[in-house]
């Protein structure tokens, strides 16, 4: 029986900016071990001109991201997904997370979105190129762990959900 990538989405609010940008991490840094996707609560008409900005500079192929419903992923043909990790705390109009076929576990890294800012152009890039940093470092870790220690499902949500935190370190 062959290997079998691990299925991720990344769903956010607009699905413009942090889902657009974990997406194209994770499809970089753990490609062939993972597929990763991203969806919007309520999707903008079109990604972020920073976050294409920062994709360019890595030289990450621009053309498959564009922003998604998330019913798109809810479809019978839409993938099933192993981890959804919600980068924003905002639900759907129903009030409620929907629910997503295997019941893949779920992951919240609420993350501020930079396109809420309405600074300077440079303060603005400067927040999307911390998020771009922030998320890097979260999205390494989960490509370098190990598969067994990513099946552990139970222990590791909470590994998981504190990634990022100052003081917390993941062990090995």
């Amino acid at each position: 029986m062959g290997f079998q990538s691990f299925k991720v989405l990344f769903l956010c609010e607009h699905n413009s900016a942090r889902s657009i940008m974990a997406e194209a991490l994770l499809n970089r840094l753990g490609a062939g071990r993972f597929e990763a996707y991203s969806a919007g609560i309520a999707p903008a008409p079109s990604v972020s001109p920073y976050v294409m900005s920062v994709l360019q500079k890595i030289n990450y192929t621009l053309s498959k991201l564009s922003p998604k419903p998330v019913e798109a992923m809810l479809t019978d043909d839409a993938p099933v997904f192993d981890f959804v990790f919600r980068l924003s705390h905002h639900l759907p109009a129903d009030g409620h997370w929907p629910d997503f076929k295997g019941a893949p576990m779920v992951i919240d890294w609420f993350l501020p979105d930079p396109s809420d800012l309405s600074d300077s152009k440079s303060v603005v890039a400067q927040a999307y190129g911390d998020m771009f940093a922030r998320l890097s470092s979260r999205i390494d870790t989960l490509s370098q762990m190990s598969d067994e220690a990513l099946k552990q499902f139970m222990p590791l949500r909470g590994r998981l959900e504190r990634m990022g935190e100052e003081a917390f370190r993941l062990a090995s």
